[in-house]
């Protein structure tokens, strides 16, 4: 049985967001909202803007994952329903928290904290 130290040196250290990690998160959850509930599609590009390394990904997985949710829920989908714009909004945070923990770790720690893949043999092409 592994003693409580060993058991603390093999989880990770949480790090917490810095207050400019945490105005950016806080900013595109903002930004996610507007572009629910604003009749403009000017919020959207702001919003894959915002979220430019990982805003492909979220594209996805919110659309995706407001369909599920919209299906369970049985919403009308030419209907505003919460529990979407929920998950829309949700989708888009969480993908600014992985943003902003990826942009203090390489302001930490240099572009060395991103490993490099293993080079092939075709990579001189």
């Amino acid at each position: 049985m592994a003693t409580m130290v060993e058991e603390q040196s093999a989880t990770l250290p949480l790090r917490r967001l810095s207050g400019f990690g945490q105005l950016y998160v806080t900013t595109v959850g903002a930004v996610a909202v507007l572009s629910v509930i604003a009749d403009s599609h000017a919020w959207y590009v702001v919003l894959v803007v915002l979220a430019l390394p990982l805003s492909l990904v979220a594209l996805w997985v919110s659309f995706y994952a407001g369909l599920a949710v919209g299906f369970v829920v049985g919403a009308d989908p030419a209907a505003f329903s919460w529990p979407v714009a929920l998950v829309w909004v949700a989708v888009w945070t969480v993908t600014a928290w992985v943003n902003a923990q990826l942009g203090q770790k390489v302001l930490r720690q240099g572009w060395a904290a991103i490993p490099p893949r293993p080079r092939e043999v075709d990579d001189d092409y």
